[in-house]
């Protein structure tokens, strides 16, 4: 039985070591949502309204809310701009879709009570893959676009 007690204990270490990062949740306010990530990248994330000109351009286009999510790297002072989430009515976000041009106001993700969330991301690499904060940002990147990522209410 003594011999067992400690085997077992180093099994359930091992095991937690495995487990899955925990999640965590960003909200996007004033977007009635908060996006699901993994509790070690929250705190490199933060949120602010777009700024500059394209912000009149955001609320002439008809967006109910929008959100820039911007990322804080691990070697630099200076975040950088990740993401944006946008949300409008949908009959207005289907007007603003021109297939033959990239979307301005990101790509749909989902769409709840006559509404669409849509997420504008990067399109190139901000930082090397091999690094830290590139890490993060492809596991950021392999997760926006996709609706289990959102969480309502928020």
């Amino acid at each position: 039985m003594k011999i067992t007690r400690p085997i077992l204990f180093l099994a359930l270490v091992a095991l937690a070591a495995c487990s899955p990062e925990r999640e965590a949740v960003l909200s996007l306010a004033p977007v009635p949502f908060a996006m699901k990530t993994a509790e070690g990248i929250l705190a490199r994330l933060s949120t602010g309204p777009i700024e500059g000109p394209f912000a009149e351009e955001v609320q002439k286009a008809g967006a109910l809310a929008s959100a820039t999510v911007y990322y804080s790297p691990l070697e630099q002072a200076e975040k950088v701009i990740f993401m944006t989430a946008y949300w409008f009515p949908e009959d207005q976000f289907d007007v603003l879709q021109n297939p033959d041009s990239p979307p301005l106001f990101g790509f749909e993700v989902l769409r709840q009570d006559g509404k669409v969330l849509s997420v504008a991301g990067p399109v190139d690499s901000i930082f090397a893959p091999d690094t830290p904060d590139g890490r993060n940002l492809i596991d950021l990147y392999g997760a926006i676009y996709l609706p289990e990522t959102y969480r309502a209410g928020e």
